[in-house]
Protein backbone atom coordinates (compact mmCIF):
# COMPACT_ATOMS: atom_id res chain seq x y z
CA UNK A 1 0.00 0.00 0.00
CA UNK A 2 1.57 3.26 -1.12
CA UNK A 3 1.09 6.69 0.33
CA UNK A 4 -0.72 9.13 -2.00
CA UNK A 5 2.46 11.16 -2.05
CA UNK A 6 4.50 8.28 -3.43
CA UNK A 7 2.89 8.27 -6.87
CA UNK A 8 3.48 11.13 -9.26
CA UNK A 9 0.26 12.33 -10.90
CA UNK A 10 1.64 15.60 -12.25
CA UNK A 11 3.41 14.14 -15.26
CA UNK A 12 6.59 12.18 -15.94
CA UNK A 13 8.97 15.11 -15.42
CA UNK A 14 7.11 17.29 -12.91
CA UNK A 15 7.38 16.48 -9.21
CA UNK A 16 5.72 18.01 -6.18
CA UNK A 17 8.22 18.92 -3.43
CA UNK A 18 6.38 16.90 -0.76
CA UNK A 19 6.31 13.94 -3.17
CA UNK A 20 10.10 14.12 -3.55
CA UNK A 21 10.58 14.27 0.24
CA UNK A 22 8.45 11.13 0.51
CA UNK A 23 10.65 9.39 -2.08
CA UNK A 24 13.85 10.44 -0.32
CA UNK A 25 12.51 9.33 3.04
CA UNK A 26 12.98 10.50 6.62
CA UNK A 27 16.66 10.58 7.53
CA UNK A 28 19.66 12.51 8.81
CA UNK A 29 18.44 15.81 7.36
CA UNK A 30 15.29 15.75 9.51
CA UNK A 31 16.85 14.25 12.66
CA UNK A 32 19.75 16.70 12.76
CA UNK A 33 17.48 19.64 11.92
CA UNK A 34 15.23 18.64 14.83
CA UNK A 35 18.30 18.69 17.11
CA UNK A 36 19.31 22.09 15.69
CA UNK A 37 15.83 23.48 16.33
CA UNK A 38 16.07 22.18 19.89
CA UNK A 39 19.45 23.84 20.45
CA UNK A 40 18.18 27.16 19.05
CA UNK A 41 15.07 26.87 21.23
CA UNK A 42 17.17 26.28 24.36
CA UNK A 43 19.23 29.44 23.77
CA UNK A 44 16.15 31.51 22.83
CA UNK A 45 14.21 30.51 25.95
CA UNK A 46 17.30 30.56 28.20
CA UNK A 47 17.89 34.20 27.20
CA UNK A 48 14.64 34.93 29.06
CA UNK A 49 14.63 32.34 31.86
CA UNK A 50 18.28 32.75 32.92
CA UNK A 51 17.47 36.35 33.85
CA UNK A 52 15.36 35.06 36.75
CA UNK A 53 18.56 33.63 38.28
CA UNK A 54 20.87 36.42 37.14
CA UNK A 55 18.77 39.15 38.80
CA UNK A 56 19.41 37.48 42.17
CA UNK A 57 23.10 36.72 41.58
CA UNK A 58 23.82 40.27 40.34
CA UNK A 59 21.61 42.24 42.76
CA UNK A 60 24.50 43.37 44.95
CA UNK A 61 26.79 44.25 42.07
CA UNK A 62 24.10 46.25 40.25
CA UNK A 63 22.42 47.42 43.51
CA UNK A 64 19.01 46.67 42.01
CA UNK A 65 15.63 47.24 43.65
CA UNK A 66 12.72 44.84 43.21
CA UNK A 67 11.27 47.08 40.48
CA UNK A 68 14.61 47.15 38.62
CA UNK A 69 14.73 43.36 38.75
CA UNK A 70 11.37 43.33 37.00
CA UNK A 71 12.77 45.57 34.26
CA UNK A 72 15.82 43.30 33.86
CA UNK A 73 13.61 40.24 33.42
CA UNK A 74 11.29 42.03 31.00
CA UNK A 75 13.99 43.53 28.75
CA UNK A 76 14.62 40.56 26.44
CA UNK A 77 10.91 39.63 26.40
CA UNK A 78 10.16 43.20 25.27
CA UNK A 79 12.60 42.81 22.38
CA UNK A 80 10.90 39.56 21.33
CA UNK A 81 7.47 41.21 21.59
CA UNK A 82 8.53 44.14 19.41
CA UNK A 83 10.25 42.11 16.70
CA UNK A 84 8.77 38.63 16.22
CA UNK A 85 5.76 39.66 14.12
CA UNK A 86 7.92 41.77 11.80
CA UNK A 87 10.63 39.08 11.53
CA UNK A 88 7.94 36.66 10.33
CA UNK A 89 7.26 38.83 7.30
CA UNK A 90 10.97 39.40 6.66
CA UNK A 91 11.67 35.65 6.75
CA UNK A 92 9.09 35.13 3.99
CA UNK A 93 11.02 37.64 1.90
CA UNK A 94 14.78 37.13 2.41
CA UNK A 95 14.61 33.48 3.53
CA UNK A 96 14.09 31.55 6.74
CA UNK A 97 17.66 30.28 6.95
CA UNK A 98 19.15 33.78 6.68
CA UNK A 99 16.84 35.14 9.35
CA UNK A 100 17.64 32.20 11.65
CA UNK A 101 21.40 32.58 11.19
CA UNK A 102 21.46 36.38 11.48
CA UNK A 103 19.17 36.37 14.53
CA UNK A 104 20.94 33.51 16.29
CA UNK A 105 24.51 34.74 15.82
CA UNK A 106 23.52 38.33 16.63
CA UNK A 107 21.92 37.21 19.91
CA UNK A 108 25.01 35.08 20.70
CA UNK A 109 27.31 38.06 20.12
CA UNK A 110 25.16 40.40 22.22
CA UNK A 111 24.94 37.87 25.09
CA UNK A 112 28.73 37.59 25.01
CA UNK A 113 28.99 41.41 25.28
CA UNK A 114 26.55 41.31 28.23
CA UNK A 115 29.13 39.30 30.18
CA UNK A 116 31.30 42.41 30.52
CA UNK A 117 28.68 45.14 31.10
CA UNK A 118 28.85 46.87 34.50
CA UNK A 119 25.93 49.32 34.20
CA UNK A 120 22.46 47.92 34.87
CA UNK A 121 20.77 50.24 32.36
CA UNK A 122 23.29 49.46 29.60
CA UNK A 123 22.73 45.81 30.50
CA UNK A 124 18.97 46.27 29.96
CA UNK A 125 19.43 48.05 26.62
CA UNK A 126 21.70 45.31 25.26
CA UNK A 127 19.35 42.67 26.65
CA UNK A 128 16.53 44.38 24.73
CA UNK A 129 18.63 43.98 21.55
CA UNK A 130 19.18 40.32 22.48
CA UNK A 131 15.39 39.93 22.56
CA UNK A 132 15.02 41.59 19.14
CA UNK A 133 17.57 39.12 17.73
CA UNK A 134 15.93 36.15 19.47
CA UNK A 135 12.64 37.27 17.90
CA UNK A 136 14.09 36.36 14.50
CA UNK A 137 14.68 32.78 15.67
CA UNK A 138 11.17 32.53 17.14
CA UNK A 139 9.61 33.82 13.92
CA UNK A 140 11.38 31.56 11.42
CA UNK A 141 12.26 28.35 13.27
CA UNK A 142 9.04 26.31 13.07
CA UNK A 143 8.33 27.25 9.47
CA UNK A 144 11.87 26.22 8.44
CA UNK A 145 11.65 22.94 10.39
CA UNK A 146 8.22 22.02 9.00
CA UNK A 147 9.25 22.64 5.39
CA UNK A 148 11.91 19.90 5.57
CA UNK A 149 9.22 17.38 6.61
CA UNK A 150 6.32 15.82 4.70
CA UNK A 151 2.84 16.93 5.85
CA UNK A 152 2.16 13.95 8.12
CA UNK A 153 5.47 14.44 9.98
CA UNK A 154 5.25 18.23 10.42
CA UNK A 155 3.04 18.36 13.51
CA UNK A 156 5.13 15.67 15.22
CA UNK A 157 8.40 17.48 14.42
CA UNK A 158 7.08 20.79 15.76
CA UNK A 159 5.71 19.08 18.87
CA UNK A 160 9.11 17.52 19.68
CA UNK A 161 10.79 20.85 18.99
CA UNK A 162 8.50 22.69 21.43
CA UNK A 163 9.31 20.10 24.11
CA UNK A 164 12.78 21.66 24.23
CA UNK A 165 11.11 24.58 26.05
CA UNK A 166 10.61 22.13 28.93
CA UNK A 167 14.21 20.96 28.54
CA UNK A 168 15.30 24.61 28.93
CA UNK A 169 13.33 24.86 32.18
CA UNK A 170 15.60 22.06 33.44
CA UNK A 171 18.79 23.24 31.70
CA UNK A 172 18.75 26.77 33.19
CA UNK A 173 18.55 25.89 36.93
CA UNK A 174 20.84 22.87 36.49
CA UNK A 175 23.63 24.87 34.81
CA UNK A 176 23.08 27.81 37.17
CA UNK A 177 23.50 25.50 40.17
CA UNK A 178 26.73 24.16 38.68
CA UNK A 179 28.16 27.57 37.76
CA UNK A 180 27.04 29.54 40.83
CA UNK A 181 27.82 26.89 43.44
CA UNK A 182 31.32 28.28 44.06
CA UNK A 183 32.50 31.81 44.83
CA UNK A 184 35.39 33.03 42.73
CA UNK A 185 36.34 36.18 40.90
CA UNK A 186 38.72 37.37 38.19
CA UNK A 187 39.70 41.00 38.73
CA UNK A 188 41.00 43.18 35.90
CA UNK A 189 41.41 46.75 37.12
CA UNK A 190 38.01 47.87 38.42
CA UNK A 191 36.17 45.10 36.60
CA UNK A 192 35.30 41.92 38.51
CA UNK A 193 34.24 38.85 36.53
CA UNK A 194 31.99 36.76 38.76
CA UNK A 195 30.24 33.41 38.19
CA UNK A 196 26.86 34.86 37.17
CA UNK A 197 28.51 36.38 34.10
CA UNK A 198 29.65 32.93 33.03
CA UNK A 199 26.01 31.85 33.12
CA UNK A 200 25.39 34.05 30.07
CA UNK A 201 28.04 32.09 28.17
CA UNK A 202 26.45 28.77 29.20
CA UNK A 203 23.07 30.04 27.95
CA UNK A 204 24.35 31.00 24.49
CA UNK A 205 26.41 27.85 23.82
CA UNK A 206 23.55 25.58 22.61
CA UNK A 207 22.48 28.22 20.08
CA UNK A 208 26.04 28.76 18.91
CA UNK A 209 26.46 25.01 18.28
CA UNK A 210 23.07 24.84 16.54
CA UNK A 211 23.90 27.84 14.35
CA UNK A 212 27.22 26.35 13.25
CA UNK A 213 25.43 23.14 12.21
CA UNK A 214 22.75 25.17 10.40
CA UNK A 215 25.45 26.76 8.20
CA UNK A 216 25.63 23.45 6.32
CA UNK A 217 21.89 23.41 5.55
CA UNK A 218 20.30 24.97 2.45
CA UNK A 219 17.37 27.36 2.37
CA UNK A 220 13.91 25.77 2.53
CA UNK A 221 13.17 24.37 -0.95
CA UNK A 222 9.46 25.05 -0.39
CA UNK A 223 10.12 28.75 0.19
CA UNK A 224 12.49 28.92 -2.81
CA UNK A 225 9.79 27.43 -5.04
CA UNK A 226 7.26 29.99 -3.78
CA UNK A 227 9.74 32.70 -4.86
CA UNK A 228 10.27 31.10 -8.32
CA UNK A 229 13.90 30.28 -7.48
CA UNK A 230 13.71 26.87 -9.14
CA UNK A 231 17.44 26.38 -9.68
CA UNK A 232 18.23 26.99 -5.98
CA UNK A 233 15.32 24.73 -4.98
CA UNK A 234 16.69 21.91 -7.18
CA UNK A 235 20.12 22.30 -5.54
CA UNK A 236 18.54 22.18 -2.06
CA UNK A 237 16.55 19.03 -2.93
CA UNK A 238 19.73 17.41 -4.30
CA UNK A 239 21.51 18.23 -1.02
CA UNK A 240 18.74 16.55 1.01
CA UNK A 241 18.91 13.46 -1.22
CA UNK A 242 22.68 13.09 -0.92
CA UNK A 243 22.64 13.70 2.84
CA UNK A 244 19.79 11.28 3.54
CA UNK A 245 20.38 8.56 0.99
CA UNK A 246 23.95 9.12 -0.22
CA UNK A 247 22.58 9.19 -3.79
CA UNK A 248 21.95 11.93 -6.36
CA UNK A 249 18.28 12.90 -6.61
CA UNK A 250 18.09 11.54 -10.18
CA UNK A 251 18.86 8.04 -8.94
CA UNK A 252 16.26 8.29 -6.17
CA UNK A 253 13.56 9.35 -8.66
CA UNK A 254 14.79 7.02 -11.46
CA UNK A 255 14.73 9.77 -14.06
CA UNK A 256 17.40 11.80 -15.80
CA UNK A 257 15.58 15.12 -15.93
CA UNK A 258 12.74 16.58 -13.90
CA UNK A 259 11.26 19.86 -12.77
CA UNK A 260 9.67 20.88 -9.48
CA UNK A 261 6.08 22.01 -9.26
CA UNK A 262 5.79 25.67 -8.26
CA UNK A 263 4.45 26.52 -4.81
CA UNK A 264 1.86 29.17 -3.99
CA UNK A 265 3.46 32.64 -3.75
CA UNK A 266 4.79 33.44 -0.29
CA UNK A 267 2.85 36.70 -0.21
CA UNK A 268 3.55 40.36 -0.82
CA UNK A 269 7.24 41.25 -0.93
CA UNK A 270 7.47 43.82 1.86
CA UNK A 271 11.10 44.77 1.32
CA UNK A 272 11.13 45.14 -2.46
CA UNK A 273 9.49 48.56 -2.80
CA UNK A 274 9.07 49.72 0.77
CA UNK A 275 11.29 51.11 3.47
CA UNK A 276 10.80 51.95 7.13
CA UNK A 277 7.25 53.16 7.74
CA UNK A 278 6.11 51.71 4.40
CA UNK A 279 6.91 48.19 5.60
CA UNK A 280 5.10 48.75 8.90
CA UNK A 281 2.11 50.18 7.04
CA UNK A 282 1.87 47.09 4.83
CA UNK A 283 2.14 44.81 7.86
CA UNK A 284 -0.70 46.71 9.58
CA UNK A 285 -2.89 46.40 6.48
CA UNK A 286 -2.16 42.67 6.29
CA UNK A 287 -3.14 42.32 9.97
CA UNK A 288 -6.54 44.06 9.73
CA UNK A 289 -8.37 41.03 8.17
CA UNK A 290 -7.74 39.12 11.43
CA UNK A 291 -10.39 41.35 13.04
CA UNK A 292 -13.01 41.05 10.30
CA UNK A 293 -16.26 39.11 10.66
CA UNK A 294 -17.12 36.30 11.22
CA UNK A 295 -13.96 35.33 13.14
CA UNK A 296 -12.91 38.78 14.42
CA UNK A 297 -14.69 38.69 17.80
CA UNK A 298 -13.48 35.17 18.59
CA UNK A 299 -9.94 36.18 17.61
CA UNK A 300 -10.06 39.11 20.07
CA UNK A 301 -11.24 36.74 22.82
CA UNK A 302 -8.39 34.33 21.99
CA UNK A 303 -5.89 37.17 22.33
CA UNK A 304 -7.28 38.13 25.73
CA UNK A 305 -7.14 34.50 26.92
CA UNK A 306 -3.55 34.02 25.73
CA UNK A 307 -2.52 37.33 27.29
CA UNK A 308 -3.90 36.08 30.62
CA UNK A 309 -2.23 32.67 30.36
CA UNK A 310 1.19 34.15 29.56
CA UNK A 311 0.66 36.80 32.25
CA UNK A 312 -0.09 34.21 34.93
CA UNK A 313 2.21 31.33 33.96
CA UNK A 314 5.35 32.88 32.48
CA UNK A 315 5.20 36.00 34.61
CA UNK A 316 5.04 33.93 37.79
CA UNK A 317 7.69 31.50 36.50
CA UNK A 318 10.23 34.30 35.99
CA UNK A 319 9.75 35.48 39.58
CA UNK A 320 9.63 31.97 41.04
CA UNK A 321 13.41 31.76 41.80
CA UNK A 322 13.25 35.08 43.69
CA UNK A 323 10.19 33.94 45.65
CA UNK A 324 11.78 30.59 46.59
CA UNK A 325 15.13 32.20 47.46
CA UNK A 326 13.45 34.71 49.77
CA UNK A 327 11.25 32.01 51.35
CA UNK A 328 14.12 29.56 51.90
CA UNK A 329 15.90 32.10 54.10
CA UNK A 330 12.92 32.54 56.42
CA UNK A 331 13.39 31.51 60.03
CA UNK A 332 9.72 30.64 60.49
CA UNK A 333 8.73 27.71 58.27
CA UNK A 334 5.11 27.81 59.44
CA UNK A 335 4.33 31.04 57.61
CA UNK A 336 2.56 31.48 54.29
CA UNK A 337 4.50 32.68 51.25
CA UNK A 338 3.13 36.21 51.51
CA UNK A 339 3.86 36.45 55.24
CA UNK A 340 7.50 35.64 54.45
CA UNK A 341 7.75 37.97 51.45
CA UNK A 342 6.16 40.89 53.29
CA UNK A 343 9.13 41.03 55.68
CA UNK A 344 11.73 43.52 54.36
CA UNK A 345 15.02 41.97 53.29
CA UNK A 346 17.47 42.24 56.16
CA UNK A 347 21.13 42.90 55.74
CA UNK A 348 23.21 39.82 56.56
CA UNK A 349 25.56 39.60 59.50
CA UNK A 350 29.00 40.90 58.47
CA UNK A 351 30.63 37.76 59.81
CA UNK A 352 28.60 35.70 57.34
CA UNK A 353 30.31 33.83 54.72
CA UNK A 354 29.72 35.02 51.41
CA UNK A 355 32.92 35.86 49.67
CA UNK A 356 31.22 38.66 47.77
CA UNK A 357 29.14 41.14 49.66
CA UNK A 358 28.54 44.73 48.72
CA UNK A 359 27.56 47.26 51.37
CA UNK A 360 26.02 44.57 53.57
CA UNK A 361 24.13 43.02 50.65
CA UNK A 362 24.03 39.29 49.95
CA UNK A 363 23.44 37.64 46.60
CA UNK A 364 23.43 34.08 47.91
CA UNK A 365 21.12 31.63 46.12
CA UNK A 366 19.99 28.67 48.21
CA UNK A 367 20.13 25.07 46.97
CA UNK A 368 16.35 24.90 47.46
CA UNK A 369 15.93 27.58 44.78
CA UNK A 370 17.68 25.42 42.19
CA UNK A 371 15.94 22.21 43.30
CA UNK A 372 12.44 23.72 43.24
CA UNK A 373 13.03 25.22 39.78
CA UNK A 374 14.31 21.87 38.52
CA UNK A 375 11.12 20.26 39.85
CA UNK A 376 9.02 22.81 37.91
CA UNK A 377 11.08 22.05 34.77
CA UNK A 378 10.52 18.29 35.10
CA UNK A 379 6.83 18.96 35.84
CA UNK A 380 6.54 20.77 32.49
CA UNK A 381 8.20 17.86 30.68
CA UNK A 382 5.87 15.32 32.32
CA UNK A 383 2.89 17.64 31.85
CA UNK A 384 3.41 17.94 28.09
CA UNK A 385 3.60 14.13 27.83
CA UNK A 386 0.39 13.59 29.84
CA UNK A 387 -1.42 16.35 27.94
CA UNK A 388 -0.68 14.62 24.64
CA UNK A 389 -2.34 11.44 25.94
CA UNK A 390 -5.54 12.99 27.37
CA UNK A 391 -6.23 15.73 24.82
CA UNK A 392 -8.19 13.66 22.30
CA UNK A 393 -10.08 11.38 24.75
CA UNK A 394 -11.21 14.25 27.00
CA UNK A 395 -11.40 17.05 24.43
CA UNK A 396 -9.48 20.30 24.11
CA UNK A 397 -12.08 22.59 25.68
CA UNK A 398 -12.64 20.27 28.64
CA UNK A 399 -8.89 19.98 29.28
CA UNK A 400 -8.51 23.77 29.06
CA UNK A 401 -11.32 24.43 31.55
CA UNK A 402 -10.08 21.75 33.96
CA UNK A 403 -6.46 22.97 33.82
CA UNK A 404 -7.38 26.62 34.36
CA UNK A 405 -9.86 25.72 37.12
CA UNK A 406 -7.24 23.71 39.01
CA UNK A 407 -4.75 26.59 38.58
CA UNK A 408 -7.27 29.01 40.12
CA UNK A 409 -7.79 26.65 43.07
CA UNK A 410 -3.99 26.44 43.53
CA UNK A 411 -3.74 30.24 43.50
CA UNK A 412 -6.41 30.55 46.19
CA UNK A 413 -4.78 27.91 48.41
CA UNK A 414 -1.38 29.65 48.14
CA UNK A 415 -2.80 32.41 50.36
CA UNK A 416 -3.23 29.92 53.21
CA UNK A 417 -0.75 27.05 52.71
CA UNK A 418 2.10 26.99 55.25
CA UNK A 419 3.64 23.56 54.57
CA UNK A 420 6.71 23.97 52.33
CA UNK A 421 6.00 20.82 50.27
CA UNK A 422 2.39 21.94 49.81
CA UNK A 423 3.56 25.40 48.69
CA UNK A 424 5.89 23.84 46.09
CA UNK A 425 3.11 21.61 44.76
CA UNK A 426 0.69 24.54 44.49
CA UNK A 427 3.29 26.72 42.75
CA UNK A 428 4.00 23.89 40.27
CA UNK A 429 0.31 23.68 39.39
CA UNK A 430 -0.09 27.48 39.35
CA UNK A 431 2.74 27.87 36.83
CA UNK A 432 2.37 24.58 34.94
CA UNK A 433 -1.33 24.39 34.11
CA UNK A 434 -1.77 27.82 32.43
CA UNK A 435 1.57 27.20 30.66
CA UNK A 436 0.32 23.89 29.22
CA UNK A 437 -2.96 25.59 28.25
CA UNK A 438 -1.08 27.97 25.94
CA UNK A 439 -0.28 25.25 23.38
CA UNK A 440 -3.92 24.02 23.41
CA UNK A 441 -5.14 27.58 22.92
CA UNK A 442 -2.87 28.10 19.92
CA UNK A 443 -4.33 24.97 18.33
CA UNK A 444 -7.81 26.40 18.91
CA UNK A 445 -6.85 29.69 17.24
CA UNK A 446 -5.78 27.80 14.12
CA UNK A 447 -9.33 26.36 13.89
CA UNK A 448 -11.07 29.68 14.49
CA UNK A 449 -9.53 31.70 11.63
CA UNK A 450 -9.35 31.07 7.85
CA UNK A 451 -6.39 29.08 6.49
CA UNK A 452 -4.76 32.05 4.78
CA UNK A 453 -4.69 33.99 8.08
CA UNK A 454 -3.53 31.24 10.45
CA UNK A 455 0.19 32.03 10.43
CA UNK A 456 -0.49 35.73 11.06
CA UNK A 457 -3.02 34.90 13.78
CA UNK A 458 -0.62 32.70 15.75
CA UNK A 459 2.23 35.22 15.43
CA UNK A 460 -0.01 38.08 16.56
CA UNK A 461 -1.36 36.13 19.55
CA UNK A 462 2.12 35.02 20.64
CA UNK A 463 3.32 38.63 20.46
CA UNK A 464 0.43 39.80 22.62
CA UNK A 465 1.12 36.93 25.01
CA UNK A 466 4.66 38.19 25.50
CA UNK A 467 3.18 41.59 26.31
CA UNK A 468 1.47 39.75 29.18
CA UNK A 469 4.88 38.54 30.42
CA UNK A 470 6.23 42.11 30.32
CA UNK A 471 3.24 43.39 32.29
CA UNK A 472 3.49 40.57 34.86
CA UNK A 473 7.23 40.87 35.56
CA UNK A 474 7.07 44.63 36.05
CA UNK A 475 3.88 44.44 38.12
CA UNK A 476 5.40 41.86 40.46
CA UNK A 477 8.58 43.92 40.78
CA UNK A 478 6.56 46.82 42.15
CA UNK A 479 3.82 45.00 44.09
CA UNK A 480 5.14 41.61 45.28
CA UNK A 481 6.69 42.69 48.59
CA UNK A 482 4.33 45.44 49.78
CA UNK A 483 1.10 43.92 48.37
CA UNK A 484 1.82 40.21 48.08
CA UNK A 485 -1.71 38.88 48.68
CA UNK A 486 -3.18 41.47 46.30
CA UNK A 487 -0.64 40.48 43.64
CA UNK A 488 -1.51 36.78 43.87
CA UNK A 489 -5.22 37.65 43.84
CA UNK A 490 -4.75 39.65 40.61
CA UNK A 491 -3.02 36.70 38.93
CA UNK A 492 -5.79 34.34 40.08
CA UNK A 493 -8.54 36.71 38.90
CA UNK A 494 -6.82 36.88 35.51
CA UNK A 495 -7.12 33.09 35.25
CA UNK A 496 -10.82 33.28 36.20
CA UNK A 497 -11.34 35.69 33.28
CA UNK A 498 -9.53 33.18 31.04
CA UNK A 499 -11.96 30.44 32.15
CA UNK A 500 -14.96 32.62 31.24
CA UNK A 501 -13.48 33.40 27.81
CA UNK A 502 -12.65 29.75 27.07
CA UNK A 503 -16.17 28.73 28.12
CA UNK A 504 -17.75 31.05 25.52
CA UNK A 505 -15.27 30.34 22.71
CA UNK A 506 -16.48 27.81 20.07
CA UNK A 507 -13.49 25.49 20.60
CA UNK A 508 -13.88 22.04 19.05
CA UNK A 509 -13.21 19.27 21.55
CA UNK A 510 -11.63 17.05 18.89
CA UNK A 511 -8.02 18.05 18.11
Amino acid sequence: MHSPLESNTLGPNVWDYDMILEKIGYGKTQWILLLVSGLLTITSVAAQQAMSIIVIASQCEFETTQAEKGVMMAASVTGIFLSTYIWGYISDDIGRRKVLLYGNFASNALQFVLMFVTSVWLFNIINLLVGISVGAVSAALYAYLSEFNIPRHRAVAINYSTMFVSVTAIYVPATAWLVLSSNWAITVGDFVFRPWRLLLLVSLLPGLIGGLILLYYPESPKLLLSQDKNKEAMEAVSWISKFNRGKPIHQVLNCDEFTLKSEDPAGENLLAESQGCGILSKICKATVPLFHKPHGFNFILCNLALFGMFFSSNGMQLWFPEIVNRSSGAENNSSTVCEILSVPMESPNVTETLLFSFKGCTDHISSKTYIDNLIVGFAFLIGFSIQGLILNPLGRKNVLLAALGLAVLSGILLHFMENTTGVLLLFCLYILLPGLSISIMIGAIVDLVPTNLRSKAVSFCMSLGRLGIIAATNLMGVMLQPYCNTTFAMFTCTLIVCIVIVHYLPIRNSA
